[in-house]
């Protein structure tokens, strides 16, 4: 036998005794192989990273030059909309205010003059009266020059004033070709009022050549390929328009982006070329990839919306052959610090899993027998892992132990131990309960000439019959007593209800037989007939016996009466398949949910006087 003192003995040998599992690894080993791993998987992180970090300066370089550049290029586009506004804006409120008499020509003309002085941006300024004639200052290639136009009959001048009659709010109109300018125009349209009455609007325009000679301007150095869109379908301002763009018309005022003669630029919206850029622009910043001829460009825009109707996109593009192979660095940086941190992840992940799983099914398996769930608990499998090994080998065995302590005590009493997990909670008490006794008419005839396995076999059927009915309406089984079985409700628990469930099982116990005796006629079997005695007092329940074999029971002249009772039945149904005898002190508590016929008054054995005696029919 193994003394306590040989368990470490057998720890550091552990084929001793262990037959065909004697290549198991020990716990603290795989611990320390794991986090081992786990350690040198984070040095790789780290260095990934450290990696990574240094190759994030060169991408926040690029960033910044994008940011810088774009941010630079649309601040140029908004002051030029911001300042014509501005100048435009001016003349309107000099108009309104009086500050200019707008019948004088020569005040118009020199408030336009001046205004388009400040301002280079705008190529002419228009003050159309509401029966469209018109006052217009244009910008030449030398002096700026005034004249007087009918434009009633003028399309964009009709739209203008139809505008001004019905608001108030200066509006960029959509941009419109003008022949006599042989250039695009972007129009602010600034209603006058004065005193409330409308006196025409203010227009101010912006030719397409002359911004896109400033973005061929602007462009000149590090971002040649800068533009500006009108919504997503067409150019306003790009360095090929500064010459003047051919084909345009009144109803193709700007080009459009598809089949523009910057082929990189007339694909920027091109689904199957686009992808997403591996360097995130910072917002308002939007950036994507557009492949052309093999070749891969960077698209870095920002979209401005407070100005037109439709949202202006000003904005740039790169080869990037140029910044190749920062980005190279950057994503060869981000594949090896994600690979590493992934393979780490997924280590943590096996080897957390390989330990947990024993830890899980201890788990499940303890849920099942605190439940008292034996019969769906298999045997834990055995492990790799010593200590894991060793607890599945005693849990296997406690279980094995618990199954015959349930198969030799009551369920509720096993559920009530479990619970309070003291045998003081289960000491004597005097208790309100009801009894019920069973027993086999003619039982020595039925086993005669059986074997002894045969026998065990049909009580075992038998038994099986009725401690499911019992335990069903919560019933403790108590004992077997020969072919007899003595039950009762009211304790360990106390229960309300206790003659109705007596009954109810009583009821469930005659079905039970019934059906079983179809099954032993089919065999040529004789049938088992049945008597049932139920009684309701008072008695004493607790443990009985000395303290190293105890029995939780119920006992007292009440026990006494409900086995009386069932010997009754022999007299009260002879020929009945199932006999079912209830006192009256049980009938007083059925509420009437159950068809009793009363038999009368008999001498019951121990009792001076007579117990009035009840037949259970069935349920009402």
């Amino acid at each position: 036998m193994t003394q306590p003192g040989d368990i470490g003995a057998i720890a550091a040998h552990p084929a001793a005794g262990q037959g065909g599992r004697s290549r198991r690894l020990s716990l603290s080993w795989l611990l320390a192989l794991s986090f081992g791993s786990l350690i040198a998987v984070s040095i790789l992180v780290v260095l990934g990273f450290a990696v990574y970090g240094a190759a994030r300066n060169t991408v926040d370089l690029l960033r910044d030059r994008a940011d810088l550049g774009i941010g630079v290029l649309t601040r140029e586009v908004e002051g030029l909309l911001e300042s014509a506004g501005n100048q435009a804006g001016f003349v309107a409120r000099a108009l309104e205010t009086g500050e200019a008499d707008p019948e004088d020509p020569e005040q118009v003309t020199a408030l336009l003059f001046g205004s388009m002085a400040a301002d280079p941006a705008i190529g002419a300024l228009a003050l159309i009266r509401p029966d469209g004639q018109a006052l217009l200052a244009e910008r030449t290639e030398t002096l700026a020059k005034i004249q007087t136009l009918d434009f009633s009959g003028d399309r964009a001048a009709t739209a203008a004033l139809r505008y001004g009659r019905a608001n108030k709010e200066p509006v960029w109109a959509p941009p419109i070709y003008r022949a006599d300018f042989d250039s695009s125009i972007l129009t602010l349209q600034i209603p006058i009022y004065i005193n409330d009455r409308f006196e025409g609007v203010l227009a101010a325009a912006l030719g397409v050549k002359a911004l896109s000679e400033f973005l061929e301007h602007l462009g000149a150095g590090s971002a040649p390929n800068t533009f500006v869109l009108y919504g997503k379908e067409r150019v306003l301002a790009h360095r090929l328009m500064a010459p003047g763009y051919p084909g345009l018309s009144f109803n193709a005022p700007l080009p459009a982006l598809a089949g523009f003669g910057d082929a990189v630029l007339a694909d920027m919206w091109r689904p199957e070329a686009m992808r997403p850029a591996a360097i995130k622009a910072r917002p308002p910043l939007m950036s994507h990839l557009v492949e052309v001829d093999g070749n891969t460009y960077l698209f870095l825009y920002r979209e401005l919306d407070a100005y037109t109707a439709t949202p202006l996109f000003v904005g740039a593009y790169f080869d990037t052959d140029v910044m190749s192979d920062e980005i190279n660095r950057l994503l060869n940086s981000i594949v090896v610090g994600l690979a590493a941190l992934l393979l780490a992840v997924l280590l943590a992940l096996f080897i957390g899993r390989r330990l947990a799983r024993p830890v899980l099914r201890l788990s499940s398996v303890a849920r099942l027998i605190g439940e008292l769930r034996l019969e769906d608990i298999h045997d834990l499998p055995h492990s790799r892992v010593r200590e894991l090994d060793e607890q599945s080998s005693a849990f296997n065995t406690m279980t094995g132990a618990l199954r015959w302590f349930q198969a030799y005590v009551p369920r509720s009493l096993v559920h009530q131990l479990m619970r309070e997990g003291d045998l003081a909670s289960l000491a004597s008490d005097r208790r309100n309960v009801t009894v019920m006794f069973s027993d086999i008419a003619g039982y020595s005839t039925i086993s005669e000439g059986k074997s002894a396995a045969e026998v065990a076999a049909l009580l075992n059927r038998h038994f099986g019959i009725l401690t499911s009915a019992i335990e069903a309406e919560g019933g403790t089984v108590d004992k077997f007593i020969g072919d007899s079985v003595m039950a009762f409700w009211g304790a360990p628990e106390k229960q309300k209800n206790r003659a109705i469930r007596a009954c109810r099982a009583a009821l469930a116990i005659r079905d039970g037989i019934a059906a079983d005796n179809r099954e032993r006629e089919a065999r040529g079997e004789p049938p088992v007939r049945l008597r049932l005695g139920i009684h309701s007092g008072q008695a004493t329940t607790g443990n009985i016996g000395p303290p190293s074999r105890v029995n939780y029971t119920v006992i007292g002249d009440d026990v006494n009466i409900a086995q009386r009772l069932e010997q009754l039945g022999k007299q009260v149904s002879p020929d009945a398949e199932v006999a079912i005898t209830v006192s009256a002190s049980t009938v007083a508590d059925l509420d009437g949910l159950f068809e009793v016929e009363p038999v009368g008054e008999m001498e019951v054995k121990g009792r001076a006087a007579p117990v009035a005696v009840y037949r259970l029919v069935g349920t009402t």
